[in-house]
């Protein structure tokens, strides 16, 4: 009878396991027919890797998972769904994305163009009080070229 089992590797107290497809009756890390997945429970993040479309193979021949491989296989199946829920979002997110990018730069040109009109305005703003200040400088001074001119027009 045929086990999906882990086969165990790596050193004292960091351990790293292969999903297996072995005989019941071979040890554990005896022989083997094929390697189907990488367990690393010592890694951060746990790192597990199974070639679905093997196990599935293997299950529908009838070799039947131990405890804990039947629980990695869970995992797995549960992470695939995941990712491709993930996947599903992202491509549906895409064109809503763009639309949104749009309406962004939309917004960007529109608030870029209402600071150049603001500073437009504060330019001739102050081109009107550079005006009326130089008005005020030179117009003394006109008073003081007429009052000059009507004293020698008077002598």
């Amino acid at each position: 009878m045929l086990r999906i089992r882990l086969s165990r590797h790596g050193a004292k107290k960091n351990p790293h396991y292969r999903v297996v497809i072995a005989e019941k009756r071979d040890p554990r890390d005896g022989r083997y027919v094929e390697v189907v997945g990488h367990y690393s429970p010592a890694m951060k993040p746990k790192r597990l890797k199974l070639n679905m479309e093997r196990v599935d193979y293997w299950l529908d021949i009838g070799a039947r998972p131990s405890e804990t491989v039947a629980a990695l296989i869970e995992k797995a199946r549960s992470a695939q769904e995941q990712a491709s829920e993930a996947e599903a979002e992202a491509k549906a997110a895409k064109p809503a994305d763009k639309a949104e990018k749009s309406d962004s730069t939309d917004k960007d040109s529109k608030a870029e163009e209402s600071k150049k009109e603001e500073t437009k305005k504060e330019e001739s703003k102050k081109e009107a009080e550079a005006e009326e200040e130089g008005k005020s400088e030179t117009e003394p001074q006109k008073d003081d070229e007429s009052k000059a001119e009507e004293a020698t027009a008077e002598a």
